[in-house]
């Protein structure tokens, strides 16, 4: 009889550890409703590139690769909704699979992929260990009482891990490696064309980028810009006529316009001098912008997991095949920036309200890359009213855009303002973008169509 006890005593224990397990266990309808660990990777990126300083170009390189990386990772556990990358991206072949018939927390997969990659591609990648620690944390708590819940974390972390191996096997390829040992850049010379700006006279920024491997666009060249207007110094031509608008325009400008320059500023690395002194102060770059309003779409439609980094892939993607474009006819054209000819032929003071940046002026880097962007997120959100906080971190205050074409257009506006750009480069760069953002849209199928889901 005692032993009968004791027998069914341990079967209640059992059968109420079990029951405990199984209500500690969290169903996936709420384990992948939040996206805030993608969006801290994201930020957290951001933050580690404005340390880093690197180009805006280069830039969009690392933020594609990681959300390619961390889609790619999680995406087999929702192959219901969401197509695979294989195929889409050009040479994204073979990535490892996972076993589908074991367990996997596709957040872990997510979060050590993009560990992976960040760890390979940014310098201060040390600075989201304790980001990334605190993450793992909070998801083994939830399988302390789960059964084998130690094999469901390692096997995730390990495929997370896989996917960015493969991931940085991958863009290895891609061409920018083989240009870091490219000689110095010997620049075209002569009248109208490009040369060193003040303050820092600096060597053109990137010139070969534009030999990368593009990930959707099937050339750098696919989408080509008209040319610069013609160079001419003769007064009233074309030419002189809008190197005047933006003289102009600065020696104008409202207390609105300088606020619209400084809020879309986005130079990575900004110089000062201070007598034989010179010091550098970081900002968010053009493509750490938009990766914030691609935040704000989220945040609008309250989006899960996947929908965060659906849309940070799209943006990422679409930033890095922009830049390629834009930086092909850069280096093409190899057009003069504004303060060197009004230096040179109309007022030896004048200073652009923003510094000019190291490279080419046609066209606009920023107008290219904000329309091509707007173009994807408002193809993916929609139109709304929204409130634009990216840079209250850099004491400048909030802006409102009716939609992200609007804010898109001040972005470019903005390089007039400023003093660095013609209105050709910024209308061009305009067209180019969203020809760019729709193509990028039409052609990289993330979201299987609702007839499609399971």
């Amino acid at each position: 009889m005692k032993k009968l006890i004791v027998l069914f005593a341990v079967m209640v224990a059992s059968t109420s550890f079990s029951l405990i397990a199984q209500k500690q266990a969290i169903p996936d309808s709420i384990k992948y409703k939040q996206a805030r660990f993608v969006h801290d990777w994201n930020a957290m990126m951001t933050d580690i590139i404005m340390e880093d300083g690197f180009s805006p170009a280069v830039i969009s390189k690392h933020y594609a690769y990681a959300n390619i990386a961390a889609y790619t990772a999680a995406q087999p556990g929702f192959a219901t909704q969401y197509r695979p990358l294989t195929g889409q991206l050009h040479s994204f072949d073979n990535p490892p699979l996972p076993d589908m018939s074991l367990q996997y927390d596709w957040r872990l997969c997510a979060i050590s992929a993009y560990k992976t990659v960040v760890k390979k591609v940014l310098y201060r990648s040390h600075y989201s260990d304790s980001m990334y620690k605190a993450q793992i944390e909070v998801i083994e708590e939830e399988y302390e009482d789960i059964d084998k819940g130690d094999d469901i974390i390692e096997r995730s972390i390990q495929h997370g891990e896989n996917i960015g191996k493969y991931a940085i096997t991958w863009f290895k390829d891609d061409g920018y490696t083989k240009n870091q040992g490219r000689p110095r850049y010997n620049f075209p010379k002569g009248k109208g064309k490009w040369e060193p700006t003040p303050p820092e006279f600096a060597d053109p920024l990137d010139p070969w980028f534009k030999t990368l491997r593009t990930l959707v666009l099937d050339s750098a060249s696919q989408f080509r810009p008209l040319p610069p207007i013609t160079y001419d110094e003769t007064p009233n031509s074309p030419f002189y006529d809008q190197v005047m608008q933006v003289y102009i325009t600065s020696k104008n400008l409202t207390l609105e316009q300088k606020e619209i320059a400084a809020f879309w500023d986005c130079n990575p690395i900004k110089a000062w001098h201070q007598g034989h002194f010179v010091f550098n102060t970081r900002q968010i770059s053009p493509g750490g912008h938009w990766l914030a309003l691609a935040k704000v779409g989220c945040d609008r439609v309250n989006a899960d997991m996947m929908q965060a980094i659906e849309a940070y892939t799209l943006v990422g993607t679409t930033l890095f095949d922009a830049f390629t474009a834009c930086w092909n006819e850069k280096y093409s054209s190899h057009y003069i920036r504004p303060v060197t000819f009004i230096n040179k032929y109309i007022d030896s003071t004048w200073e652009p309200y923003l510094q000019t940046p190291p490279f080419p002026e046609h066209t606009s880097g920023h107008s290219t890359i904000s329309s091509a962007s707007a173009e994807v997120l408002t193809r993916l959100f929609g139109e709304f009213l929204f409130a634009d906080s990216t840079e209250i971190r850099f004491g400048l205050p909030i802006r409102s855009f009716p939609n992200y074409h609007a804010a898109a257009y001040e972005a470019s506006i903005s390089r007039i303002y400023g003093g660095i750009h013609f209105r050709r480069a910024c209308d061009e760069g305009n067209r180019i973008g969203k020809e760019i953002g729709g193509y990028v849209w039409d052609k990289l199928h993330l979201r299987k169509p609702r007839e499609e889901q399971e």
